[in-house]
């Protein structure tokens, strides 16, 4: 009698035991978060592949900028100038960013669209004021306001990429919307900031934008023909802008050939060529670089993908487009999984625009595309991209975190489980929902070297125990076994290897 006293006090304990660690799991679940691998994963990638970028970026800003910065009177003879402004510029986009990551995307388009929209208005609006507008480069970009300026073109982007999102939501899948609506609405989103951003002029921006929204329509399953008419439109009108100037002209021909005007308008990238050349495989060296001693003209800006050439080489080069391909993953990764098509088109979008922009910066100073003086993502110096670049991984980070599994069949099969009435909860690892009755033990806990019985015939005489029980009273019983030595088991079935094979004893395939 004192023996089996004992057994039930060591089970008892070992149940008080078994829920005091798992409600320390639980605890911890609650602080970390119980997060899908499938979510978790490229949302790691994404975070550590923009910390990447942005570190390198601030490395090399200061490898192409410190000389010049050093020799100027203008930024006070200080060689971390521009790092410093840079620095602050991205640790005000983590804040924005962080901010953003925190909010439900689906609750911001749907109350702030509007208000965002017409500030985004106002802010393309003001750079025609002579208040406000900067000249610089044959174009009208930036608001100057004291010893600060932004160019409002760069979280247009965001804008409208947001609007076009919720509005293929309305119309595709909620039906909200007829198509002349839709129509009316896209015009006003999409089409008057493009007109705002192209009067600048500022066809790089424009060139990013048309083709993000592109994507958009390819996603939401607009007809292909459609897609094919406006990216021909598109292209005519995008060659037609690019030759219709001097200014613009100059650049298509210097695209061709830069050497036909080398100390004019070939002068920029010609010295870009210099560079990579001069890199080589494996590069002359982290702050070695040669062109950045002036020769090379925005070094720290526009053509930092040269000077990354020049002191990394081939390796560098392909190294930095690895770290945008884990980016870029993470990215439609991240679309893939998310909860509705807003949010798949925001993710897709806010990828495909680092794509668009990096393949305009790199094509340009390679000579493949026009210079249209769009930043690398992540890397050039400037404010305004670094904050529009960070902020729109907040806006991956939201998309992200409002992400759900679907409910399976075994999840709806497992809810149904529960415990029998007036039994104590031996919640252990590996349970997956499977209950105990009267101190039984079910999968994945194996029994308790005190409390197993001494013979077959003892645990004849007492009652079987660990019956799997559930609420509609349809779990298979008696699957409880005891072998010779007293073990006792819950029965499975046929072994695997049992299962794979038929009457020939012979594997399947």
């Amino acid at each position: 009698m004192s023996t089996s006293r004992n057994r039930n006090a060591e089970r008892v304990q070992q149940s008080r035991i078994s829920r005091q660690r798992s409600s320390e799991r639980s605890q911890a679940k609650g602080r970390f978060g119980a997060i899908p691998e499938r979510f978790m994963q490229p949302r790691l990638v994404l975070l550590v592949s923009t910390a990447i970028l942005v570190c390198f970026g601030l490395v090399m800003i200061y490898s192409a900028s410190s000389i010049s910065a050093m020799t100027s009177e203008d930024m006070g003879y200080n060689p971390f100038y521009y790092v410093q402004r840079q620095l602050s510029f991205a640790a005000a986009g983590v804040v924005l960013a962080f901010i953003v990551s925190r909010i439900d995307y689906r609750a911001v388009v749907r109350n702030f669209q509007i208000p965002i929209w017409f500030v985004t208005i106002g802010m393309l609006a003001i750079i025609f004021t002579p208040i406000a507008g900067a000249d610089a480069y044959g174009a009208t970009r930036w608001i100057s306001i004291g010893p600060f300026s932004f160019q409002p073109s760069e979280f247009a982007k965001i804008t409208i990429l947001v609007s076009v999102s919720y509005l293929a939501q309305q119309y595709f899948i909620d039906q909200t919307i007829d198509k002349m609506e839709f129509f009316k609405k896209f015009a006003i989103a999409a089409l008057v900031p493009l007109v705002l951003i192209l009067a600048q002029p500022d066809k790089g921006s424009t060139l990013i934008i048309v083709g993000t929204l592109l994507v958009i329509g390819y996603l939401a399953d607009v007809d292909r023909r459609v897609l094919a008419t406006i990216a021909v439109a598109g292209f005519i009108g995008f060659a037609f802008l690019s030759l219709k100037d001097d200014y613009s002209r100059a650049r298509v021909m210097t695209m061709l050939n830069p050497w036909a005007d080398y100390y004019g308008a070939g002068y920029q990238l010609a010295q870009g060529f210099y560079a990579f050349g001069s890199g080589g495989i494996f590069g002359v060296g982290l702050g070695f670089s040669r062109q950045k001693y002036s020769y090379l003209p925005m070094a720290h800006n526009d053509f930092i993908f040269a000077v990354i050439g020049e002191e990394l080489g081939f390796i560098g080069v392909l190294g930095l487009l690895v770290v945008f391909g884990a980016l870029v993953w993470a990215g439609f990764k991240i679309a893939r999984y998310a909860p509705d098509l807003t949010g798949r088109l925001i993710a897709a979008g806010c990828t495909s625009m680092f794509i668009i922009q990096a393949f305009v910066n790199i094509g340009g100073v390679l000579g493949l595309l026009p210079l249209s003086g769009k930043p690398l993502p992540f890397i050039s110096y400037g404010g305004s991209t670094i904050m529009s670049s960070i902020l729109m991984i907040g806006l991956l980070m939201s998309v992200s975190r409002q992400s759900r599994l679907p409910e399976t069949e075994h999840d709806r099969q497992r809810a149904t489980w529960s415990m029998a009435e007036g039994q104590d909860d031996f919640d252990a690892p590996g349970f997956a929902g499977l209950t105990m009755v009267d101190g039984g033990v079910g999968v994945g806990m194996p029994l308790p070297r005190s409390s197993r019985p001494k013979s077959s015939a003892q645990s004849s005489a007492r009652p079987s125990r660990g019956v799997l029980r559930s609420r509609n009273d349809d779990a298979p019983q008696g699957r409880i076994t005891t072998d010779a030595s007293g073990r006792r088991r819950i029965d499975l079935g046929p072994s695997a290897s049992d299962r794979l094979r038929g009457n020939n004893t012979r594997p399947r395939r």
